[in-house]
């Protein structure tokens, strides 16, 4: 069959309410074809949240027909490596190859070394897209809503070592060992009365080892023994010390 012509073009402020709505139906609609509890992930539904990625990322609406149909947002995560953080196409326009035309269509005009990006585990649907689409699995996001992570490589990129890391870097892909972790323990957050869950971890590989900051969520996210890859993340000198930080955008990855 062949491709539908779809048109890629840089999102702006007035596209955002059309894009939530598509964002919306489409995560929507992926809940009731799994059978599985309506969800999305966060603001999925939210024109404030379209601005946001709009304002901060590669944001591009889904032409097709002269209609926007859909979104996708894009992560530079470092080293030549980018993140499709979200991509949906609105349940009318689904199952004639509009997806696959966008991705191979922003592969061609957003240059990288490879394209990562995860699938609820539950949408089996999804990883089915990525996968015909070349992206192989390489691990999980485990946690209470587990994610299945993929990759896709054109050129192989060039992750730096643990001892090459310091805070010059905003983003950062690094992989190792979780060999040591601390018993999380609870402290108040800077602004408010909010409390957190923090504890430390150490991860190496074999150049050295550099303390890992998980935060709530992320603390069930990796255990001892565990291989991963931080990606999209950064590291800050605390006293001295360097500090590998997941942040909040930032992906903790379990490899295969």
């Amino acid at each position: 069959m062949e491709s539908p012509k779809v048109e890629l073009v840089q999102a702006i402020e007035e596209h955002a309410a059309l894009l939530a709505l598509c964002s919306q139906r489409a995560y929507e609609k992926a809940s009731e074809d799994h059978e599985h509890e309506v969800w999305g992930p966060r603001g999925y539904k939210s024109a404030k949240d379209q601005l946001y990625y709009i304002d901060k990322l590669e944001t591009y609406s889904i032409v097709y027909d002269e209609i926007i149909v859909g979104g996708l947002v894009i992560s530079d995560n470092g080293f030549g490596v980018k993140e499709i953080v979200r991509i949906f196409v609105d349940p009318d326009f689904q199952g004639n190859g509009i997806g696959s035309a966008t991705l191979s269509t922003v592969m061609e005009i957003s240059e990288a070394k490879a394209w990562t990006g995860g699938s609820i585990k539950w949408n089996t649907a999804n990883q089915g897209f990525l996968e015909k689409n070349g992206f192989k699995r390489v691990g999980e996001i485990t946690g209470d809503e587990p994610y299945v992570w993929y990759q896709k490589t054109l050129v192989e990129p060039d992750f730096p070592s643990i001892k090459e890391l310091d805070d010059s870097v905003k983003r950062v892909i690094v992989e190792g060992e979780i060999v040591e972790k601390a018993i999380p323990r609870e402290v108040r957050a800077r602004r408010g009365w909010q409390s957190l869950i923090v504890t430390e971890a150490t991860l190496k590989d074999e150049s050295d080892d550099v303390v890992l900051m998980l935060w709530n969520e992320q603390i069930k996210q990796c255990k001892v023994g565990d291989h991963v890859r931080i990606e999209g993340g950064y590291v800050k000198n605390y006293r001295g010390m360097r500090q590998l930080n997941v942040g909040k955008t930032g992906s903790l990855i379990t490899l295969d």
